[in-house]
């Protein structure tokens, strides 16, 4: 069971935390190979790409949050669930199929993919009892993910070098965009994702204490906890459809704010999405600076960063159960 540190943050957190973002923004829109770009480039290039990676930090981190809060589980994170594998496995085989689609054909059919995979790990998770419930979903889910990933090698070895390297760029998380027609597809789905789940921070505050305790408060379990599953597909499915899978985002901002906010959910929800507005606005400034004229892709520089996070965080809590 995990205990809920009641911790209410100063006003001065959140007013810092909303100057670091829009500081963050200006310097995005200024990062670019051209020094002084045309009010076009700005408006249609750097604008919806910074609204786009606002957008995926956001609904990454709360899906993280969630999936924390469900699983009582720290080392959860959005793809637990075998999601980057559904959406990698639909997108990839409309690439390779040659199908003339429009980009947000492709966004649609990687979308469509993770939230099928997510309902067929449920499905998997569901078979296991109540207590098990958990430790069998991050199973289901990276069973899910071992056979996207070997599908996946399956594609690329049948296509050409142009299919490989188009499937391969997409794998690595892009967050470039022409235009609005990405940002104003995945707003609706984030903007019902948070309401979903910020109407339902009492209750995860509940379910952090064990599922008898909330139940025995009046809590409905099996239904809050499949609403807040289906919140958390919906925001990372809909991300990944988008701008690809950008690793470890879920994982890192819930752990970082729980420093500032405690673990209350009506708190650490918020603070999630805005510190992961935050993180990815600096990881796309990085992304566009460190080999600049050329950029590395967004999944490269949160693995990064994020990969020796996660050996931190499993060391601390190998040490924490005495392994």
């Amino acid at each position: 069971m995990r205990t809920v540190k009641v911790k209410r943050p100063s006003p001065v957190f959140w007013v810092l935390l909303g100057i670091c973002i829009l500081v963050a923004s200006a310097v995005s829109l200024e990062v670019g190979p051209m020094t002084d770009p045309p009010s076009w480039v700005v408006t249609g290039l750097r604008f919806p790409r910074l609204v786009l990676a606002l957008l995926t930090g956001a609904a990454l981190s709360v899906s993280g949050c969630v999936l924390q809060s469900i699983l009582r589980n720290d080392l959860a994170t959005p793809y637990t669930l075998g999601i980057s594998a559904g959406a990698g496995v639909v997108a990839g085989s409309v690439i390779v199929s040659g199908i003339m689609m429009p980009v947000m054909g492709l966004v649609a059919a990687g979308t469509a993919g993770a939230l099928l995979a997510v309902v067929l790990v449920y499905v998997l998770a569901s078979r296991g009892g109540r207590s098990e419930y958990g430790s069998t979903l991050i199973l289901a889910g990276v069973t899910m993910n071992l056979v996207g990933a070997s599908v996946l090698l399956l594609f690329e070895y049948f296509s050409d070098a142009s299919r490989i390297l188009e499937i391969v760029r997409w794998m690595m998380g892009d967050l470039a965009v022409i235009g609005w027609s990405k940002p104003l597809f995945l707003l609706p789905a984030v903007a019902a994702g948070l309401v979903m789940v910020m109407f339902r921070t009492g209750v995860m505050n509940q379910i952090a204490q064990g599922d008898d305790i909330a139940f025995a408060r009046g809590v409905a379990v099996g239904r809050e906890r499949n609403l807040l599953l289906a919140s958390a597909a919906l925001l990372a499915g809909s991300t990944v459809g988008v701008a690809g899978p950008i690793g470890f985002v879920g994982l890192m901002v819930p752990h970082i704010m729980r420093k500032f906010t405690g673990s209350d959910y009506r708190y650490l929800v918020p603070a999630s999405a805005m510190g992961g507005m935050l993180l990815l606005v600096l990881a796309d400034s990085v992304s566009r600076l460190l080999i600049s004229p050329a950029e590395l892709p967004i999944g490269i520089v949160s693995s990064l960063t994020g990969g020796p996070f996660f050996l931190a965080l499993l060391l601390r809590s190998g040490r924490r159960t005495g392994g």
